[in-house]
């Protein structure tokens, strides 16, 4: 039996089947990861208002992952990139919006256990939840899904 090398006490031979499958998942999900990214990039901004349309599908698709909690005014929070790390007033300026609204926007937010701040101070910064980033999840893929649908509605990249 021909040994290469050994990897700690285990011959590379053995330990090769099980680190292929591991660097192929990897590989992946980092393509799937900047596929999704690239789309993302591609909706219109943040700031921009939703029609009734996209808002109700966004909607829609929130009560079927069990997220019908969650009100009609956190659609424009809950826009990519979402609200994680932001202060209110960032987000407020983001989604065209006044702060105070924002700031109880979030509180909304973190009563139903969608984000969570990590201080008390007076800029309080928002982190997504695993609830969270469920929601923010959902709402790209249903507003990936209305911009798909769209009648041909030619969108410049977010970042433009």
């Amino acid at each position: 039996m021909l040994v290469i090398a050994h990897i700690g006490p285990i011959p590379v031979q053995e330990y090769a089947p099980f680190v292929v499958p591991v660097i192929a998942l990897y590989l992946y999900g980092r393509a799937w990861s900047r596929r999704h990214r690239r789309k993302i990039a591609h909706l219109p901004g943040p700031g921009e208002q939703l029609d009734e349309r996209t808002v109700q599908i966004v909607l829609d698709r929130w009560a079927a992952a069990g997220h019908g909690d969650v009100a009609r005014e956190q659609v424009a929070l809950m826009y990519p990139p979402g609200p994680d790390g932001a202060t209110a007033s960032e987000l407020a300026q983001r989604v065209a919006c006044d702060p105070a609204s924002v700031t109880r926007r979030l509180d909304d937010l973190a009563e139903l256990g969608y984000v969570e701040y990590d201080s008390d101070d007076a800029e309080r910064r928002p982190w997504l939840t695993v609830e969270g980033i469920d929601l923010l999840n959902v709402t790209e893929d249903a507003l990936l899904a209305a911009f798909a649908d769209a009648p041909s509605a030619s969108h410049e990249p977010a970042g433009a």
